[in-house]
Formats: structure tokens, sequence, C-alpha cells
């Protein structure tokens, strides 16, 4: 009987040491679960579709300077509008100093009836 109340001691003496490990370990892999988790959920590392998102808005964003780039000349140039019906096209500005003056010179009432809309 002594001999087992001494492997009681030995186990109960070892047990708190035991639990504090265990419980250690535990929080230690709950707390890294949590980091994993919170990593993942604030976008972890990049998928092929983020990557792929990257490089349409790159090729958009070419695109839409390509466009700007096509319109601007357009504005500010001389071309072609429809070289098969001889229309050209002239920059804006240029456009408004040759209108601008013949609308100036039209009578109130020929101005007034060339803004009011025709009613069918």
């Amino acid at each position: 009987m002594t001999h087992h109340h001494h492997d009681h001691d030995a186990v109960a003496g070892s047990s708190p040491r035991r639990y504090s490990f265990i419980a250690v370990l535990s929080v230690l892999i709950l707390l890294s679960a949590v980091a994993a988790g919170a990593f993942l959920w604030l976008g972890g590392f990049p998928s092929a579709t983020v990557t792929e998102d990257a490089e349409r808005s790159a090729v958009r964003a070419k695109n839409l300077a390509e466009l700007q780039a096509a319109d601007q000349t357009a504005l500010t140039s001389y071309g072609w509008a429809d070289r098969s019906k001889g229309i050209v096209r002239i920059p804006v500005d240029r456009a408004a100093e040759l209108v601008i003056p013949e609308l100036n010179a039209r009578s109130p009432k020929t101005a007034a009836a060339a803004s009011t809309p025709v009613q069918q």
C-alpha cells in the first residue's frame, strides 16, 4: 500500500506541470489558428484572381489612355471624318471661331426659332 501511495504522489506531483504545459500548448495552438484565420480573412496571399484583376485593370487603363489620346487628337487637329464622303474634321476651337460670328449675326427672332424644338 505504501508503494501505491508513492505512485499516486508522483502522478499527483507531476499533474500541475503536465496540465500547465498542455494549457500553454493549447493557447499557442489557438492563437496560431486565430492569426492564420485573420491573415486569410484579410486577404492572405494574392490569388490568381487578384493577379488577373490587376492585369485586366492595367489593360483597361492602357486602353482608356489610348482612347483619351485619340479623342484629344480628334478635337485639336485637322483630318478626315469620312474621306469617301468628303467630310473633314477641324479643331473645336477653330469650329467655334467660324460658327460664333455667324450665330451672333442672326436676328433674335431667327435665333429663337432655331432654338425652339419643332413639334410634330
